[in-house]
């Protein structure tokens, strides 16, 4: 059956934390690995169609303006894709969420989920994880200066900012949730951007004067279970956020995490990186789920990127909110 990647434009997804707890509940949610990897490949093959049809040489920076409205910027294209090609578990609008009458969780707020498995564990993922993942894990490839070795103290910086995002008007100061699974998703991106050209093995390559794609995009070799906020829990801002869910969660039987092998082997695999990835629950280092809001301002969050990468305040607006137009590859 031909696969055919649907857009539409003028419709948007905006994060919505805890979603996971509804699509868990899903009997017939199915696993979806195989829809968002043709997404993601669709997107690498399309760009590189459309860049070899118009240029002569292998030119890395060039090639990216290409990958700018799909893949990196905040709410980029890929994640209409997934609405119209994936397929969803738990609810499919804000209005069947039991507890979108509490705020945040309006619709502005809702986010639909996918099923997904790796190496036999199956989790869920929302599609606004995958936005983070691509988008934001650019961001963090720029802030190590696009260094395949991924130097440790620039690594620690992204990981530090992306924090501070949560905190602040990313987070906890509104909508007044802190996603740790946004922060994982952040972090894991970043290895993405590494692998499209300095992968073992890249996905593109350059023959004969021409990008090729050199093998296919898998999830299974980047996602992992405390990307689902059912696993890495997420902190509130306030008490009442936190029982509005939770009062819900519970009469599912689902306390967070719910899986607390998860967390020991993520624990584990990031080490000392796990402070700033994994919320202290799956850390097992406290029980609090009420974090308070950093008083830093956008501006403030910004400064700090903004010091560690290169493109200019316009460049890192459009990474972070997508307000730059993009003006085409030249």
């Amino acid at each position: 059956m031909a696969f055919f990647l649907v857009f539409l434009f003028s419709w948007s997804v905006f994060a919505g934390e805890p979603d996971n707890f509804s699509a868990r509940r899903d009997k017939n949610a199915v696993v979806a690995n195989a829809e968002i990897n043709r997404v993601v490949n669709s997107i690498l093959a399309m760009a590189l169609d459309n860049y070899n049809y118009s240029s002569k040489s292998c030119d890395r920076k060039r090639f990216l303006k290409y990958l700018e409205d799909d893949l990196d910027r905040n709410l980029p294209q890929i994640t209409k894709a997934l609405y119209f090609n994936v397929p969803q578990a738990g609810p499919k609008h804000h209005s069947e969420v039991p507890y979108a009458a509490g705020r945040p969780y309006t619709q502005l707020y809702f986010s639909q989920s996918a099923k997904v498995q790796v190496k036999g564990q199956t989790f869920f993922v929302g599609f606004d994880k995958i936005d983070h993942f691509f988008s934001h894990g650019s961001m963090y490839w720029d802030m190590v200066g696009q260094d395949a070795k991924l130097p440790a103290d620039k690594v620690k910086k992204a990981l530090e900012v992306g924090v501070m995002q949560e905190n602040a008007t990313w987070g906890l100061q509104r909508p007044g949730v802190k996603s740790y699974a946004d922060l994982m998703a952040n972090y894991k991106g970043l290895y993405f951007w590494r692998d499209l050209f300095d992968g073992a093995p890249p996905f593109i390559v350059c023959k004969n004067g021409k990008f090729e794609k050199n093998r296919e995009f898998d999830l299974a070799n980047y996602f992992e279970p405390v990307m689902d906020e059912t696993i890495n829990c997420s902190s509130f801002a306030d008490q009442e956020i936190h029982d509005r869910i939770t009062a819900v969660t519970k009469k599912w039987n689902l306390n967070c995490p719910v899986d607390a092998n998860a967390c020991a082997t993520a624990k584990k695999n990031h080490g000392d990186k796990s402070a700033f990835l994994l919320h202290p629950l799956c850390l097992g280092t406290g029980s609090s789920q009420i974090e308070k809001a950093s008083p830093m301002t956008t501006k403030d969050v910004i400064d700090t990127a903004q010091a560690a990468m290169s493109g200019g305040g316009d460049y890192l607006l459009f990474k972070l909110f997508g307000e730059k137009k993009k003006k085409g590859a030249q």
